[in-house]
């Protein structure tokens, strides 16, 4: 259970860190990436899923390949 709670606090911190950073970074280029805030905070999950998840899904396929050999 407190893991579980970690890794939704993290999904969350980084989540809202890659929205904001995308944000800030369509404010400053003056491009228009995105037309609406869903898409913003669905960029940021994207983000926060391969930052958070990524590393646990490399080692646990590392750890899969070396039992192999």
């Amino acid at each position: 259970m407190k893991k579980n709670l970690l890794l939704f606090i993290a999904l969350i911190i980084v989540g809202a860190t890659v929205t904001a950073v995308a944000y800030l970074l369509n404010l400053l280029f003056h491009q228009n990436w995105f037309s609406g805030w869903q898409e913003f905070v669905v960029v940021g999950l994207a983000g926060a899923m391969g930052g958070v998840f990524g590393p646990i899904l490399s080692a646990w396929l590392t750890q899969k390949f070396k039992k192999r050999h």
